[in-house]
Formats: C-alpha cells, structure tokens, sequence
C-alpha cells in the first residue's frame, strides 16, 4: 500500500521553481507568481522526494494522510 502526502507550503515561499521542476504534476504555478500544490502526491515518488528536498527556503512540508506524522522536513 502506498502512502499518500498532504503537502504544505508556507509563507517563506519564494516560488523559485525547484518543487515544480522536479515534480510538474504536484507543484503548479499561479498568478501572481505563487506556487501552490496541484494534487497530494504519493510518498513513495521520488521525483517529490526530490522536490522537497531542493526547495532553497524550506518552505514545504509533508504530512502522512493516514497517520497525521511529518514526513518532511
């Protein structure tokens, strides 16, 4: 079974593209230049394991749908 993530972006965001690179179909940009989640992605990507980890102001979070623990940071 696969865990799936709510995912959080708070306000230190600077919208720098890393999250969106590295996972297109979870991170989205909108007007005015603010990037929000499209859809709660599956833990086990590693392509949102990626974007995660490069944001350069640490602004997103992840939390464990089932189970409510951070997962990230």
């Amino acid at each position: 079974m696969t865990r799936e993530l709510e995912i959080s972006i708070g306000p230190a965001c600077i919208s720098s593209g890393y999250c969106r690179n590295h996972a297109p179909d979870v991170f989205v940009l909108k007007p005015p230049r603010r990037t929000v989640v499209r859809s709660n992605p599956n833990a086990d990507s590693p392509e949102v394991q990626l974007a995660l980890e490069s944001c350069p102001v640490e602004a997103i979070s992840a939390t464990d749908v089932a189970t409510g623990e951070t997962v990230f940071p």
